[in-house]
């Protein structure tokens, strides 16, 4: 190739003035500027503070589940994703179905799940057709999906309705008298309104009676709630139980209201802990054994408790 005689030689500058190149491209500069640092960019471009391994990749490098499968990356930019995704919150990866579904793992995630809130025995079948809430402790049934109000109260007035109410607190107060029962117990109770325990039908045990609680003394004002009550006798050693069944929301005013009349004091139980580290095998096993270690004791001075 032929130089033309108009060619000049222009030599290769031996240093940059920064001050004069930067005020010759300052437009320049300050377009590339407003282009990363703008807000109207496409969603998904990070332009300010630190960005993570896939965010400095171009776009078409990406792939999906890049954030936690590192071999996805491309081989060069691994080392540094890995550091990344170590410090990522990402929930590993559940089991599979089918271990999930295993009768012994079954039983204890159904375990797991009620530590703060305890199941009723019907819990499964209520879960799948009603609103459940927790309250008191318990997961309970609220109100119904199924729009089936009119069969209800058809059946509840023509043939039987069946409701769980195991979440209901049980009371029992064993003695060696059933009339030293009733007389503790008289304060609390209100003739005028409805049954008492010295109710004569449910003295031997065949019938189980509501009755309403008051403050001692306090009737027709100091109402505690009502209650259900069945009287036992046992055949061996000639004891009766007085069962009382409670709601929750006045389980604990009821209880505080048996400790003053009866006089009682909390027992220091002992519990046996020789096997309660073992998985159990069924669920019906598990609250036996959960109920046993919960169950507290009080007793007093004439062997009533």
């Amino acid at each position: 190739m032929e130089e033309s005689e108009g060619d000049e030689y222009c030599p290769r500058p031996r240093g940059v003035n920064v001050m004069h190149f930067v005020k010759e491209r300052v437009r320049q500069i300050a377009e590339l500027i407003q282009a990363v640092d703008n807000r109207v960019l496409i969603s998904g471009e990070v332009t300010k503070g630190p960005r993570t391994a896939v965010q400095r990749l171009p776009r078409h490098m990406r792939r999906r589940a890049m954030s936690y499968n590192i071999k996805r990356f491309p081989r060069m930019q691994r080392r540094f994703a890995i550091s990344s995704i170590a410090a990522s919150k990402h929930r590993q990866k559940p089991p599979s179905r089918f271990w999930r579904r295993r009768p012994r793992n079954l039983l204890l995630n159904y375990i797991r799940r009620q530590r703060k809130h305890v199941w009723l025995e019907t819990h499964i079948w209520h879960a799948k057709r009603f609103r459940m809430i927790q309250k008191w402790g318990y997961n309970l049934p609220f109100c119904s999906y199924q729009r089936a109000f009119r069969p209800s109260h058809r059946d509840a007035m023509r043939h039987c309705v069946i409701r769980d109410v195991s979440f209901l607190r049980c009371f029992q107060i064993i003695g060696s008298s059933q009339v030293t029962i009733i007389e503790l117990l008289r304060n609390i109770c209100a003739p005028e309104v409805g049954p008492t325990f010295a109710f004569k039908t449910a003295l031997d045990g065949r019938f189980e009676m509501p009755v309403m609680l008051y403050e001692p003394g306090k009737y027709p004002r100091g109402f505690i709630g009502p209650a259900r009550f069945l009287w036992s006798k046992h055949r061996t050693d000639q004891k009766y139980t007085l069962a009382v069944w409670t709601h929750p929301s006045s389980s604990k005013n009821i209880l505080s209201k048996f400790i003053d009349l009866l006089k009682l004091k909390k027992q220091d139980q002992e519990v046996d802990l020789i096997g309660t580290d073992k998985v159990p095998r069924n669920i019906d096993e598990w609250r036996l054994r959960n109920l046993q270690m919960k169950t507290d004791v009080y007793e007093n001075s004439e062997d009533l408790k």
